[in-house]
């Protein structure tokens, strides 16, 4: 792990919602929430530009900083409860009760910004003492368990920058949710008030009615989920050793990609920068690990698993702005053998992914994007870890769009792909068009990736010029 001597402690603060602005109240879990019940804490990252000094940041920001997060509480409040887990049989449920707060660590870094917001290799331990800490779970008489859902720390790079560290339970949000309470405290915190988030009719709705559950998916996954014992937050456990790099996918080499897969494949009707994007990294990977020294065998089994936001797929459609899970899920697993090959691995993946996105999303009728959902949770634990790749972020999120005073961010960081083997997606911040991808890999390995990532695309560039 990276030296505790690269933050220092400015101030350690719990915040609350402002007094008597939200009654006690309890928020449900619905079939989308339940299976992240025992999902790893989620870690995310935002580095933004700051000119001042430590003084400046202690007496113009911090205050600041305490008291725009109170106020986005006030329309976020399940964030500063709790998770509510039974010792018997009852379902988990969010409990917020007044005076409920949210832990916020304010630091200060002797770290190098300019290193910690670059695309190239960097050490994933330098990382960590930027990333905040839940407080544990505390057990009641009664055997109940109470589970902090977030924490917060925001660090100073004194003159250089800042970074705003979000630790979160995955079981109350999804990515569009959590994103959306992110730009909520950025856009108080830069207007001073939250008379723009009123006005904007994007405040977040917490009826769970709007979920309809014809299929009893709810009682399934909670029969199935609650024969593992909930163990409340755990630490990040990494690799040792691993680096994090960040690579580009310009619009071209993306328009390159999917013009490939249109002529090899004429007949599949979803091409798409998502799909081209996660097909040549999928495979680009999986030839690294060969590329690495290590050992491929033969019916070894490959999987890519992602989400997609299906608000409105629902019937009735849910609204943009609910609070809560709302994410159906494509697995996609094909042999190593298959991938690994030249430019056919890439064909083949471009083909399983774009069928599975227009079968689950498109050619389904009625509520038809959830036939086989009761098998979600099964077939999840089913999978090889060590051969599963999942997607964090999406460029929907639009994470450079969101500016917390002090102008978009330099850097988004997903941390805790550091230990779920996921790759991080999302806009580029510079270019429109272009996309980031985050990986975190032993360096050895990353090495390898970088150059079959490169040749991949020097190659597509030749033909397709």
């Amino acid at each position: 792990m990276a030296p505790s001597n690269m933050v220092s402690v400015l101030e350690k603060c719990l915040v609350a919602p402002p007094p008597n602005t939200v009654q006690e109240k309890s928020v449900p879990l619905t079939f989308f929430d339940l299976p992240f019940l025992h999902c790893p804490l989620i870690h995310h990252i935002f580095f933004c530009n700051y000119s001042h000094s430590t003084s400046h940041f202690t007496s113009e920001v911090i205050p600041k900083l305490k008291d725009s997060l109170s106020l986005t509480l006030k329309h976020y409040f399940p964030l500063a409860g709790h998770l509510m887990v039974p010792c018997d049989s009852s379902k988990p449920k969010i409990y917020y009760t007044d005076g409920d707060s949210v832990s916020l660590a304010i630091m200060e870094s002797n770290q190098d910004f300019s290193y910690l917001t670059s695309n190239i290799a960097r050490n994933c331990d330098e990382f960590y003492p930027l990333v905040p800490k839940l407080p544990p779970s505390v057990s009641q008489p009664s055997g109940t368990i109470l589970a902090p859902l977030l924490a917060v720390q925001v660090t100073l790079f004194p003159s250089t920058g800042i970074s705003v560290g979000f630790t979160f339970q995955r079981v109350p949000a999804d990515g569009s949710s959590f994103h959306g309470f992110i730009r909520s405290w950025a856009e108080i915190l830069k207007c001073g008030n939250d008379e723009a988030l009123i006005a904007s009719e994007t405040l977040p709705h917490y009826d769970r009615s709007l979920i309809n559950d014809p299929n009893a998916l709810e009682s399934i996954f909670w029969n199935q989920i609650r024969k593992k014992k909930f163990e409340g937050a755990q630490p990040l456990y990494a690799p040792a050793n691993n680096v994090r790099a960040t690579f580009i996918m310009h619009q071209s080499d993306v328009q390159r990609l999917k013009k490939m897969v249109s002529e090899k494949c004429p007949k599949l009707s979803h091409v798409t920068t998502f799909t081209v994007t996660c097909a040549y990294i999928w495979t680009c990977m999986i030839k690294s690990r060969k590329a690495s020294g290590e050992e491929i065998k033969e019916n070894d089994l490959e999987h890519f698993m992602f989400g997609a936001d299906c608000r409105s797929l629902m019937v009735p459609p849910v609204p943009p702005n609910y609070f809560g899970n709302c994410l159906v899920y494509c697995i996609i697993t094909e042999k190593t053998t298959q991938l690994m090959q030249e430019e056919e691995g890439f064909f083949i993946a471009s083909k399983l992914m774009g069928e599975a996105i227009r079968d689950k999303l498109h050619d389904n009728k009625k509520d038809g994007f959830l036939n086989g959902a009761e098998k979600w949770v099964t077939e999840f634990e089913g999978l090889n870890p060590e051969r599963l790749v999942g997607v964090a972020g999406s460029p929907k999120f639009a994470v450079y769009d969101m500016d917390f005073g002090w102008g978009k961010p330099e850097k988004s960081e997903v941390v805790s792909i550091d230990a779920s083997g996921s790759i991080s997606l999302n806009e580029c911040r510079d270019f429109k068009g272009d996309l980031e991808v985050g990986l975190s890999f032993p360096k050895i390995k990353m090495e390898a990736f970088a150059t079959i990532f490169a040749n991949g695309l020097i190659a597509a560039k030749n033909a397709y010029f």
